[in-house]
């Protein structure tokens, strides 16, 4: 059987679909009150995309309104990434499609020598997700009497990376994917910086006078800050909701503009970014006794869970935010961070399908932001597949929940999430890795994780906590980050283990042009030994390459058939940079990086002699 019949023939069971009314019936399609359902499929390269039509004279449940079980594939194994919360992602590692957990977003299917990756979509009027029953088609409206779109991607590939990539490239082709790709967005210019964010240090006590005191250890630490975001804490508020469109005069008595004049001009911050929600700038939207209200009340709706959001109009919602960016710009606000997205689901269910109101909501934030700060935010809280797959323009979102630095062994965690999540959020969007600790039990793990993770660098530290030893390492001399290609993910060997649990390490890598970077960490409790595969690194070529390892100062010629024998104690981390043999008239050599970085594979290169 031909690997696309495979897929078409077994993957689901149409016939045995069932369909959730919202008067409460739950019925096989075709029997009675009006239920009509047809799927189609077309095709590109080895990429399937399914569609529905389905229609009801009664309207169909708001949850779960379609539902499809898998069919007679039996998987070998499968990696999924399923909600771990709300807004964030987690990996879970499981034998079959009965194992898989609510809300499963994507998964990569192990079946034989072949590899399947399953991404779920967002159709006109609904979003799909799995979990151990089957498909599910949610539009957050109980009115619907039609659902239509599509809803399932599926490629099957010899490598699981294939996989992955021909997935997003071949639904995008086929329409089924309607934003851009990783390849067609922009790294954010202010990224390729050194960064450091008030949130960690302060909390929601942030003022400018804190500000300035941690700005002046940078100074006097010699650690050279490019850009900084102002996070939570900075607006005025009641009750969680949004009362003002400037900051806390009492926290920032001279303003935003005279703040952030004096953090660029004493400090030398190049790039000054403010932090607020996308429910209508704090978490929950704007204050109806405010004069904020009284201003904007036509560029805003009541949401059935009684939040007061931008408008469902998209010019209207435009507005709202044009007025309140207008003058962040003029205060020197040079880019944003926008949190708390996935939650705008739940507030717009019953209003609109929730599909539908996220691109709407999207679409007017982001021709803001374009306007104003030249399309430059990091997007956060906000990875389930109705707003990865709604943003038409930024290019940069989280990729994982926060660094926590109270969390006791939260790095494990940390790391896991963001590798695996970056499997598939990657293929849409530069990752962001989160800030992290340079004073912290895991300082060394992060900052390797970081300078290996193609992501923004940088730091929450507390005043006096910033280590030039952790940090320097992670950044250029002169404050530059040297970006890989794209975000780092496991190895292929790697890709369908649990790492912190077992006897296995976990091997990271990303690349820059011709260069490789390979990352091994041992997230358990105890000393690991374990063998690494070099070619389980996607793209290695067949050819030599001298791989420098940072910690040992040691070098050693490997190729794909390589295998490295590690022992690292708990919590230890191994990085090697990977630089391709070259040739010439005097013999060979490498074009290397500085070794005095843990990942410089994408920074300056100099000749060095075999």
């Amino acid at each position: 059987m031909k690997h696309l019949d495979l897929i078409r023939e077994t993957l689901f069971s149409c016939e045995k679909a069932t369909v959730a009314l919202s008067d409460g019936a739950v019925l096989p399609c075709g029997e009675g009150k009006g239920i009509r359902l047809a799927v189609s499929a077309r095709e590109k390269g080895n990429t399937v995309v399914f569609s529905i039509d389905a229609q009801s004279d009664v309207p169909f449940a708001a949850e779960n309104a379609v539902n499809i079980p898998f069919g007679s594939i039996e998987p070998d194994t499968i990696t999924a990434n399923t909600h771990d919360c709300l807004w964030w992602m987690m990996p879970a590692f499981v034998n079959s499609f009965a194992d898989l957990p609510k809300q499963t977003q994507s998964a990569f299917v192990k079946l034989g020598e072949k590899h399947l990756h399953l991404l779920p979509l967002t159709g006109d009027n609904f979003r799909c997700e799995l979990d151990g029953d089957g498909l599910h088609l949610i539009s957050g409206m109980p009115s619907l009497t039609s659902l239509r779109g599509d809803f399932l991607a599926v490629t099957v590939a010899d490598d699981p990376f294939e996989a992955v990539e021909a997935c997003y490239a071949d639904a995008k082709a086929l329409g089924a994917i309607r934003v851009p790709l990783r390849s067609e967005r922009e790294m954010p210019a202010f990224a390729r910086g050194f960064g450091w964010c008030t949130w960690d240090s302060f909390k929601t006590t942030v003022t400018s006078e804190l500000i300035y005191e941690k700005l002046r250890e940078f100074q006097e630490k010699h650690i050279p800050l490019k850009w900084m975001i102002i996070d939570d804490g900075w607006l005025q508020f009641r009750e969680q909701k949004l009362t003002s469109f400037a900051p806390d005069p009492v926290k920032f008595p001279e303003g935003f503009d005279g703040c952030i004049r004096r953090i660029k001009e004493e400090f030398g911050v190049e790039k000054v970014g403010v932090w607020h929600t996308f429910t209508g700038g704090y978490w929950s939207g704007v204050d109806p006794e405010s004069p904020l209200f009284a201003e904007q009340q036509e560029n805003l709706f009541l949401s059935p869970a009684g939040i007061w959001l931008p408008s469902l109009e998209e010019e209207k919602a435009f507005r709202f935010w044009d007025a309140w960016h207008s003058r962040l710009k003029a205060w020197g606000v040079d880019f944003l961070k926008v949190d708390n997205q996935s939650s705008a689901s739940t507030y717009l269910a019953g209003s609109i399908p929730t599909a539908e109101g996220c691109r709407i909501q999207h679409r007017a934030l982001e021709r803001s932001i374009a306007k104003h700060f030249g399309g430059d935010v990091i997007n956060c809280m906000g990875m389930d597949m109705e707003n990865v797959l709604a943003r038409p323009s930024s290019g940069l979102s989280r990729n994982s929940d926060d660094f926590f630095p109270e969390r006791v062994r939260g790095f494990g965690k940390h790391l896991v999430q963001n590798v695996y999540s970056a499997l598939w959020h990657g293929q849409v969007y530069h990752c962001d890795f989160d800030m992290w600790w340079s004073s912290h039990e895991s300082a060394l793990q992060s900052g390797v994780l970081r300078a290996i993770s193609g992501s923004p660098i940088y730091v929450s530290d507390k005043i006096g906590g910033s280590d030039p030893a952790y940090i320097l390492p992670t950044v250029a001399d002169d404050g530059t980050v040297m970006l890989c290609d794209g975000p780092a993910m496991p190895t292929r060997d790697c890709l369908y283990t649990d790492c912190r649990t077992g006897e296995k390490l976990q091997a990271v890598w990303n690349r820059s042009g011709e260069n490789f970077a390979l990352a091994v960490f041992n997230l358990t409790e105890g000393e690991l030994t374990d063998s690494v595969q070099v070619g389980g690194i996607p793209g290695l070529g067949t050819d030599d390459y001298m791989a420098y390892e940072y910690f040992s100062h040691s070098f050693t010629r490997v190729n794909g058939a390589t295998v490295l024998s590690l022992t690292l104690p708990a919590d230890g981390v191994a990085v090697y940079s990977l630089y391709p043999v070259k040739r010439d008239a005097e013999g060979e050599y490498v074009l290397m990086g500085d070794r005095g970085k843990y990942v410089p594979i994408a920074g300056e290169l100099k000749i060095e002699r075999i």
